[in-house]
């Protein structure tokens, strides 16, 4: 068992290849450490990891080098989490030494509105001429093209749609 800062405890297993038993086998983690580099260029981190065979027993030491992420890289990555957590046309992402330009391209129109219509749709069968001419507006041929409300990465969220699904009586879903 390892612990986190908070004395918190977990558990990593892996089947990995031992070194001994030269076959892939079940493997725990029995340390995890942390040291940053000494280099001078930038920030690295060395992280040694300790995974002990849970067939034969031995022991085997796994190190990495991974560069910390700096500021501009984290911005990075969340600007282009945008898509997949808003409702959005489209994302331009440029990026200079000392500039990040971004480029989003909202709808004008409710999506919301858009996704009822599809439910109502799909649910009786038919839609308005009315209703048609707002999907077809919005860019879409039919209520079926319009694409689902996007998921939330953020695994609190995730937990508590879990949650509200299986009090609902609804299936779990499969990621």
């Amino acid at each position: 068992m390892l612990l986190t800062s908070s004395r918190n405890r977990y558990a990593i297993r892996a089947k990995r290849l031992c070194s001994q038993c030269h076959e892939m086998t079940d493997q725990s983690a029995v340390s995890y450490r942390v040291d940053p580099s000494k280099s001078d260029r930038h920030s690295v981190l060395v992280k040694h990891v300790m995974w002990l065979c849970d067939w034969c027993g031995n022991l085997n030491e796994e190190v990495k080098e991974s560069v910390e992420p700096t500021d501009k890289a984290k911005l990075v990555k969340k600007l282009l989490s945008l898509p997949e957590e808003y409702d959005v046309l489209g994302l331009t992402l440029s990026s200079e030494p000392n500039v990040i330009s971004i480029e989003i391209r909202l709808p004008d129109f409710d999506m919301g509105e858009l996704r009822a219509i599809q439910w109502k749709q799909r649910e009786t069968g038919f839609i308005t001429a009315e209703e048609l001419m707002k999907v077809q507006r919005a860019g879409y041929k039919r209520p079926i093209t319009v694409p689902p409300k996007p998921e939330p990465r953020d695994v609190a969220t995730l937990r508590k749609l879990e949650r509200q699904r299986a009090f609902a009586g609804e299936s779990k879903p499969t990621w």
